[in-house]
């Protein structure tokens, strides 16, 4: 993994529980891009992380909230069924991801949408907020980065301080040896244990990951964060967005505090839910304290 393949999101393949209708839409420049959606009622808009990874990990999210909202599963450009456009660096930067957002909200006819989103994709939302602020009910950002990138190198060394003796050399071992399918799958499990507050049920949910029905762009991961080095600075434009805010974080999430209160500062109406002893992916190690803050938290004045 490189270094800036830093802020994936646990891609734990679970079975369908409910129907998706799988659509497309145009964008302003031409392109189709690929969603699904489940229930019916206010739209919620999910956005996964990475950058790259597809939409696919927050399906139990969209299965949760599908009684009394329309979830739709954005795939983001570059990405799985979305992956079919162009790819270089006049198409995927921070400017065409917010567009692309608005977009689909054109095309589903909504005046205004939410969004939930986990790391990147929380930080996506920060960003269409800035942007977009009036086209906005609510975002809700789940283990966010902040709205700028002053996380970033705190992040690294925490993952670098977490990571215990046996692991680093794992890691170590395994990327010493040539790259194919079963050395990635062990770089990947190792690379991600300090994500989590037990490390041993990190492993235990990596292990059963499908690692084949995963949907990740190196090339797409490659050219976001390049673009996001050098444009990502949302502190001033936030300001301009009045609607609600949330954040849901784990006590021991990798990204520090400080990114939470960051987004507090631009955005003073955000209300920030902390989870105990829980790690990046606090759907995977709180699972049912997770959905039951979810369901409130769009239940408010929804």
């Amino acid at each position: 993994m490189k270094k800036h393949c830093i802020l994936l999101v646990l891609v734990m393949i679970v079975s369908a529980t409910k129907a998706q209708e799988v659509c497309y839409f145009k964008t302003s420049d031409g392109e189709s891009l690929s969603y699904s959606r489940i229930g019916s009622g206010p739209v919620i808009v999910l956005l996964n992380g990475g950058p790259g990874y597809g939409v696919i990990p927050l399906k139990p999210w969209a299965d949760t909230l599908s009684k009394n909202f329309e979830c739709i599963l954005f795939e983001q450009r570059g990405i799985g069924l979305s992956g079919n456009v162009k790819i270089d660096s006049t198409t995927i930067n921070l400017q065409v991801a917010v567009r692309d957002i608005d977009d689909l909200r054109k095309h589903l006819g909504k005046e205004q949408i939410s969004l939930c989103g986990i790391s990147w994709g929380a930080g996506l939302s920060q960003a269409y907020a800035a942007f977009y602020p009036k086209n906005l009910n609510k975002i809700v950002l789940v283990s966010p980065m902040g709205p700028d990138m002053a996380f970033l190198q705190p992040m690294n060394d925490n993952i670098n301080m977490r990571r215990y003796p046996n692991e680093k050399d794992s890691l170590k071992f395994w990327n010493s040896k040539a790259t194919n399918e079963s050395t990635a799958i062990k770089k990947f499990i190792y690379s991600q244990l300090p994500y989590f507050y037990d490390h041993d049920l990190g492993y235990r949910e990596c292990m059963k990951i499908d690692f084949s029905k995963i949907s990740f762009s190196q090339k797409e991961n490659e050219l976001m964060w390049k673009d996001l080095n050098k444009n990502y600075d949302l502190k001033t434009k936030l300001k301009s967005y009045s609607g609600d805010c949330f954040i849901i974080k784990g006590r021991q999430d990798i990204i520090p505090a400080e990114a939470a209160c960051q987004v507090k500062e631009a955005v003073p109406q955000t209300k920030i839910l902390i989870i105990e002893k829980c790690g990046h992916y606090p759907y995977v190690e709180k699972p049912e304290e997770f959905y039951q803050i979810l369901q409130k938290v769009f239940g408010d004045n929804k």
